[in-house]
């Protein structure tokens, strides 16, 4: 192992020595096994021993090996069990950062409401824990940050499952990958970010810009504003580019072809379906594109500051 070896969080050393444990643990006995098989095959084959004995039980030797896997095995229980337990132990002091996700899709919601998604990725300070609630619209996802030892299922309510949660303290400044490790269907790859780890001035600095700035484009555009908090533009584009689903752009207004109950239907995008399309995602699909939009809750004025600004994007 690198004697220079950093750890990215406060659980990585631990959970790397116990795959070490168990790694070199593995190739002693399969070194040792394959060993004794080569040894066993040339000293008992037909030349060396041409006439065949019986061989009776060793009980001392049947101890051995009973005792010694045993007692492997327990520290192999051991040395994951202190793990997990210590990725379970929330610290009293630490920092809230909800996470919710969906097809296909991150969002951040930090302390003071300001929220993140895919494209702007998770923003944290160094050396600080960061306790993070997991909450999934639809299907199940897995939080997985690679660098930190970190990964935990993201299970929807509708499983039968009550909200899941993990926690991190990240120990080193610098960018790491974020993604979700269960395939969540069509465009599970779509969910990969990124981690940003800033020292504890310069993530103050930079929550307090951001928000100052999300407060900003709430005032002057709100419909932009929750489309990008939604997560929206993972599949919808603003600038004609074909994703998963149609683009904003040019949308009002235009003729569309439309599966309806598996029946077609021409119909021009308008308020009403625009509102049918956002509060009830599967009942009128547009031809060509897959119903793999989730139903987002959302009020009455939310769902028409997002019609207004996919109005203004059609002019």
């Amino acid at each position: 192992m690198n004697v220079n070896y950093n750890p990215a969080s406060i659980f990585a050393q631990d959970v790397d020595f116990t795959f070490w444990f168990i790694l070199w643990i593995s190739l002693f006995f399969l070194v040792f096994i394959t060993g004794f098989i080569i040894f066993s095959i040339i000293k008992y084959n037909r030349k060396n021993n041409p006439v065949p004995s019986n061989v009776h039980g060793n009980t001392g030797l049947e101890i051995v090996w009973t005792i010694i896997p045993t007692i492997l095995v327990m520290l192999f229980f051991y040395f994951g069990l202190q793990g997990f337990l210590k990725m379970r132990d929330v610290p009293e002091n630490a920092m809230e950062i909800k996470v919710d996700a969906g097809m296909w899709w991150w969002k951040f919601t930090y302390p003071n409401g300001l929220e993140q998604n895919t494209a702007q990725g998770l923003t944290v300070p160094a050396d600080t824990p960061i306790y993070l609630p997991l909450h999934s619209d639809d299907v199940v996802h897995s939080f997985y940050v690679p660098a930190f030892r970190v990964k935990m299922d993201v299970v929807p309510k509708a499983a039968g499952a009550e909200d899941n949660y993990t926690w991190f303290e990240a120990t080193q400044i610098g960018d790491f990958d974020l993604f979700c490790a269960e395939y969540c269907g069509l465009n599970h790859a779509q969910m990969i970010t990124k981690v940003h780890v800033l020292t504890k001035p310069d993530f103050q600095a930079w929550l307090d810009e951001q928000s100052a700035e999300q407060l900003k484009q709430k005032a002057e555009n709100p419909g932009q504003a929750l489309i990008t908090s939604k997560g929206c533009f993972a599949c919808h584009s603003s600038d004609g580019t074909k994703l998963i689903g149609p683009s904003f752009k040019g949308l009002f207004g235009k003729t569309e072809m439309v599966v309806t109950n598996g029946e077609d239907r021409e119909i021009t995008v308008d308020e009403a379906y625009l509102k049918t399309a956002i509060m009830e995602p599967g009942k009128d699909i547009v031809k060509g594109y897959q119903p793999l939009m989730p139903p987002l809750p959302m009020t009455a004025d939310e769902v028409q500051a997002i019609i207004e600004h996919i109005k203004e994007l059609s002019e």
